[in-house]
Parts: C-alpha cells; structure tokens; sequence
C-alpha cells in the first residue's frame, strides 16, 4: 500500500465525535515512615522538576515552534475532500498528519521581538542554542581523530579530604567539593553518562554528599588508575583530563563544520539526536501537546485550507471547527424549492442532525424493509437520489462523516448576511 491510498484510507475511516476513557484510581495504604520517606523523595523530585520547567518556560520566550504538514500528505487530504462533498471535522485530519512521523515537520524560529539570534547547527540538522554547544557536539563526535586515549597508574591524589560527592542518578563518585579538578570530573562525567538525558543543572541538583572513610578511600583507589589524552598532532601534548583536551582544541583547531541559521526545520526522529536537553524537552512537550489538542497546528490548516478554496464552519461560537469544500448555504423567507424537495427538507429537518443517509430514504418513503429500493416506485428512487444529492452539493444539507445529515434552520431577511462569512453557526 503506498503513502496515498494508507492516508486515504484512514481518512475514510475517520469518526466523528470524540473518544471518552475511564481512568480507574488505586488507593495506596503505607506506614508513617514510608510516607515520610517518599515525601522526602516526593520533594526532591518536584524540585527537580520545577527547575527544569522554568528552564524550558524562560526558552519558550525565545524560540517559537510550529508543526507543518508534508506537501505530498496534504496534497492528498486537499484532493481526497475536493471529491467529496461532506463535512469533516478539523482536529481529526489534523491528527491524521501526527500520527505518522513522515507526514508533518517540526520549523523552529525565534520568537517575535525576542533576543534570540539564531541556532547554531552541524550537519544542516542539529540545532544548538550557542556555538560552545555546536564546537563541543563535534569534538565528541570526532574525539578519536584528535586524541589517543591512555590508561595509566597514578599515584593517589594528596590533599584533606573529608568527604566524597556521589552522583544521585548513576551513583559514581564523583570526588571531594575541594578536590583541585573537582570540576572537571563533574562535567566529564555528565557528558559521558547524562548529557542528553537530563540537564546539567538536574544533575548537579541530584548530587550527594558522603563522609564515611570508606567511601573516601574508595575515591582514593578508584583515581590511581587513570587516563590520560594525548594529542594526536602533536604525542607531545598530554593532557590529564578530558576537559582540558577538549578546552584545547576548541581554542587551537578551526573547525568548519558549523552554519548560523535563524530557522530549523527537523523530523521527529532528528529530535532524538539533539543534545541540549532544554531544547529537546520544549519540543516533546509541544509535540505531546499538540498530539492532544493541535489548537496552534490548527490555525495554518484553517489558513491553508481556506487558502485551497474551502470552507470552515464552527458549531457553536465557540465549538468544534468543521471542513467542507463546498460552502453552505441557509434557507430564508424567500428561498423556494419544488415540492418534492421541500418534503425532503421537511424530513431532515425534523430529525436535527440525528438521521443518516442509509435511514433516511426509509423514514421518507415508510418502509422498513433495508433494501427500500426493490419496494418503492424506481422514479421516486431517481427523484430521491438526485434532489438529495442537490441538496447535498448545493449545500443546503450538510452531510457530516458519520453520515449523518443536517438542514440549517430557516433565517430571516435580515439575518441572511450571515452566510457571507467564512465562519459560521451551524
């Protein structure tokens, strides 16, 4: 099946109305202790959580983000519902596009009026707020092409200390606060282990403090095996951390590879190879958001859509947004139909949007029998067929995906501008 005929299909399937589901809630019994104990790690959680939230609240000011749909998917959906006269709802198509990961891609911008300058991106894809970002992605990247990497036996390191910092997430030491490359190992090991993962400040958030000898003495012994990075130029230049390599090649090489850009366009599976985790978070969570509720997504399809000659209609001021390429049209006082016609509109209209296609031509001609076309008169079946058709592509009877029809009600003179509008009541 190719990418049309899939699209076309789950179009054709689409329903109408929404989808309701149950959440069943578990009542959970603990002892004192265990409460406190969860809230201790409760709160701890919830102010890692806060923290990073402001981090992605204070990127939202700066950088906007939006969902456009692939050209080849959208020229199906806008060719699929030239050749069919019903009525779509709007969020429904619009899901269509998010649910597979090739139909939509993801444009990042700055903000209007914001500070923002622009991304930083290697490889024409990953986006990086700043060029140290960019610079330290492609050292990582290429670390093999510069340095050799060397394990060595050290002597251990001299100094008071009377306590060890272990990382909260892994649980590697991490060494004394007072160590002289305290630092250094702090940052080399969130970009070995976490980076990508959770923010540094997360990280540095998490961290814990241990006083036991044993435990400094196994900090101790972990550092008398080592590793040193030598210079690949030049096996004179030695370096005794990764940092400090790394420090020094992005001050001594001339690295190219970098574009400034003041717009991103991206797939979802390049999402998960952006390193800042600020970054990635702000635009999973807008994905997720939209997944749900495409309220921003939405205003370019009413643009677009509109744009290709169709019509959006509102139920409600305020309710659910409908698509239809042909424009309603509303009854008045001096609106006049042949007979047979207005017996049809007079049947629709009683049954107020409750009746569908497959019901109606039993209610209007009293039968029960499903195959109401054996039984009744084969003229009729013709002058049935085609004034609801009319009816239908004329626009005066809405037919919604369900199948479901429904008349306007009858407006008065002075009201009729209404329908010279691009939005209206249904």
């Amino acid at each position: 099946m190719n990418a049309e005929e899939n699209i076309l299909e789950q179009f054709q399937a689409l329903q109408l109305g929404p989808v309701w589901t149950e959440k069943s809630c578990k009542t959970i019994t603990s002892t004192h202790s265990t409460k406190v104990k969860k809230t201790s790690i409760r709160e701890k959680k919830t102010a890692t959580v806060k923290h990073v939230n402001s981090s992605i609240e204070a990127l939202e000011q700066i950088i906007d983000i939006n969902l456009r749909p692939a050209e080849v998917a959208l020229e199906v959906l806008i060719n699929t519902l030239r050749s069919s006269c019903k009525t779509y709802q709007l969020f429904p198509l619009i899901r269509l596009f998010l649910e597979k990961e090739d139909r939509f891609f993801i444009i990042l911008n700055g903000q209007q009026n914001s500070s923002f300058k622009g991304f930083y991106t290697v490889s024409k894809k990953i986006p990086f707020l700043s060029m140290e970002g960019a610079l330290d992605y492609i050292v990582h990247q290429n670390w093999a092409q510069y340095f050799k990497e060397e394990y060595v036996v050290l002597e251990k390191p001299k100094g008071n200390f009377q306590s060890v910092n272990r990382c909260g997430i892994t649980g590697a030491l991490l060494g004394p606060p007072n160590y002289h490359l305290y630092a250094d190992l702090l940052r080399e090991h969130y970009e070995s282990n976490l980076k990508g993962h959770c923010a540094y400040e997360s990280f540095l958030s998490r961290i814990k403090n241990e006083h036991a000898a044993e435990v400094v003495e196994a900090w101790l012994t972990g550092m008398t095996r080592g590793r040193r990075f030598r210079l690949l130029a030049d096996s004179e230049v030695c370096f005794m951390s990764q940092e400090a390599a790394k420090k020094y090649l992005l001050e001594n090489s001339d690295l190219n590879l970098i574009q400034k850009v003041s717009r991103v366009k991206l797939t979802v599976s390049d999402v998960g190879q952006i390193v800042d985790f600020d970054l990635k978070k702000m635009i999973e969570n807008f994905l997720n958001d939209e997944k749900k509720l495409p309220i921003k997504t939405a205003n370019f399809f009413r643009g677009r859509l509109h744009y290709a000659g169709f019509h959006i209609y509102k139920k409600g001021s305020n309710g659910i947004s409908y698509i239809c390429a042909i424009k309603r049209k509303i009854r008045n006082t001096t609106t006049q139909f042949s007979e047979s016609i207005s017996k049809l509109i007079e049947v629709i209209e009683k049954y107020k949007g409750e009746i569908t296609v497959f019901e109606l031509p039993k209610v209007f001609f009293n039968v029960t029998d499903s195959t109401w076309e054996t039984v009744v008169d084969p003229r009729s079946v013709r002058e049935f067929k085609s004034n609801l058709s009319w009816l239908i592509r004329e626009g005066y009877v809405t037919e919604f995906e369900d199948n479901t029809l429904y008349v306007s009600p009858m407006q008065n003179l002075q009201k009729s501008n209404l329908t010279g509008k691009e939005e209206k009541v249904l």
